[in-house]
């Protein structure tokens, strides 16, 4: 399979793969990681929005042939289609590094601006291609995953973490990141954690880690057919936020991480009204031109219509630590 136009620098080697159906072997490619990287940065005193170039993606490690796919059958329940045959991903964005910046400080959030809600609250959201309570189907492969990769997360401490590589339909644009999935397989369930794009993967595919494949797949090598859904975890901390380096009173980029429930939105107050930040491909929220030297008061919300509101100073490179979490369902 010819990797995804825009894809930089794809890794390929072979891993053993049996399609359940046909006990074939097919020939496989691999997930790579995000390695870094970006496109020049922007001019601090231009207006015009930070440019992205092809970057870090995902590919699946063993992707069925016409001959050796296995079926997969669309669920009635869970609204767009699930299976059949979806095209070449365009390639990942990678992140624009943004302008120079004074060194910034850590910080611990937790404490709402004046005039924030005292709590959390809860609003409707706009339905995603994860949606809760609905169960996914399709085929499941696996790559050398080190929680690297297009959601550009730290790689893992702990290289045994299960981690997966969302295919392109339903990683949405980085909506899927942070995501945790329940996955079970002919040998087993897992849960995984959302922190890579695979590109070349069609809908419902998961490519997983090493660790986590083996744990689902009942001793089948290269690829089997799977269920999953998003599930919430218990005791997984605070929520964090990372300004990404290079964020300047010109040029700023937020991350969300550590969140129980994908977020689907992230919104900044500017002169008193919440004002959205589009997500970026590499799932950064981004203000091109900047939103002045900070702190910002910034509002998060989950799948389930829950919102947060907390503090973030702009400090590059700084993970931040809040006192808040979403709500488990």
């Amino acid at each position: 399979m010819s990797p995804a136009p825009g894809f930089v620098s794809p890794v390929r080697r072979a891993l053993l793969g049996m399609a359940a159906a046909a006990a074939a072997a097919v020939l496989a490619t691999g997930c790579q990681p995000a390695v870094g990287g970006g496109p020049p940065e922007p001019d601090p005193v231009s207006t015009a929005t930070a440019a992205s170039t092809p970057g870090p993606s995902s590919t699946p490690t063993s992707v069925p042939t016409a001959s050796s796919a296995p079926s997969i059958s669309p669920d009635p329940s869970a609204g767009p289609t699930i299976g059949g045959t979806a095209g070449p991903g365009t390639g990942a964005s990678t992140a624009p590094t943004g302008p120079s910046a004074p060194p910034g400080r850590p910080s611990v959030t937790g404490t709402p601006a004046p005039g924030a809600p005292a709590g959390p609250t809860t609003v409707p959201v706009t339905p995603g291609r994860i949606q809760p309570g609905v169960v996914r189907t399709g085929p499941a492969t696996h790559y050398g995953a080190d929680g690297g990769g297009n959601c550009m997360f730290d790689r893992l401490t702990d290289p045994a973490m299960p981690v997966v590589a969302m295919n392109e339909l339903d990683y949405e644009t980085a909506r899927a990141c942070g995501a945790y999935i329940e996955v079970t397989g002919p040998g087993g369930t897992t849960v995984v954690k959302v922190t890579d794009r695979c590109p070349e993967c069609g809908p419902g595919h998961l490519d997983l880690s090493q660790q986590a494949f083996a744990r689902i797949a009942g001793g089948v090598p290269g690829l089997v057919d799977v269920t999953w859904r998003l599930v919430s975890p218990a005791d997984i901390g605070s929520v964090q936020f990372r300004v990404k380096e290079g964020s300047s009173a010109y040029w700023l980029a937020i991350q969300v991480r550590n969140h129980r429930n994908p977020v689907v939105s992230l919104e900044v107050r500017v002169n008193g009204a919440w004002t959205a930040l589009p997500r970026e491909m590499w799932n950064y929220f981004v203000a091109p031109q900047g939103l002045g030297p900070g702190p910002f008061t910034v509002r998060i919300t989950d799948v389930y219509g829950e919102q947060l509101v907390e503090t973030v100073n702009l400090a590059p490179a700084s993970v931040q630590t809040t006192g808040s979490q979403f709500a488990r369902h």
